[in-house]
């Protein structure tokens, strides 16, 4: 099948092997891999390299569980942020509310018993008056 096509295989794969060689190469060269690679762990992972993969696809498969679970913390925190920051501030406006009820409650009965108190007093001075200029004998 491969000769029907013209294509050979051992040059290709022969390509793909420099390609490879290549990109493995300017990879060592990299300063940081070349420091890791020089710790306990790197030697280990050059050493065992199915456990080398095998903890590369964990930590491939584990960034997106991870990452939901972060993106929904994130999420959340700003929502009952929001949500206090909502809260409160219809809290603080049912004070105001019903303060400005309670004062102007106040400034009404106030006005009232000043009404009050300031007629009580007028007729007390007028009756009075009345009583001690009969008595005594004086015309208001």
């Amino acid at each position: 099948m491969w000769r029907s096509e013209g294509i050979s295989l051992p040059r290709e794969m022969q390509q793909l092997q420099s390609r490879f060689t290549s990109m493995m190469s300017s990879l060592n060269s990299n300063s940081k891999v070349a420091a890791f690679m020089s710790t306990t762990l790197g030697q280990y992972l050059d050493g065992h390299p199915f456990f080398a993969l095998a903890l590369l696809v964990f930590g491939a498969m584990a960034a997106v569980p991870i990452g939901l679970f972060l993106t929904f913390a994130i999420v959340s925190f700003v929502t009952a942020a929001f949500g206090f920051i909502c809260l409160e501030g219809f809290l603080l406006s049912l004070g105001a509310v019903t303060l400005l009820c309670v004062l102007g409650g106040l400034a009404i009965v106030a006005f009232v018993v000043s009404a009050v108190l300031t007629a009580f007093y007028i007729t007390t001075y007028s009756a009075l008056n009345y009583y001690y200029s009969q008595r005594y004998g004086t015309t208001p």
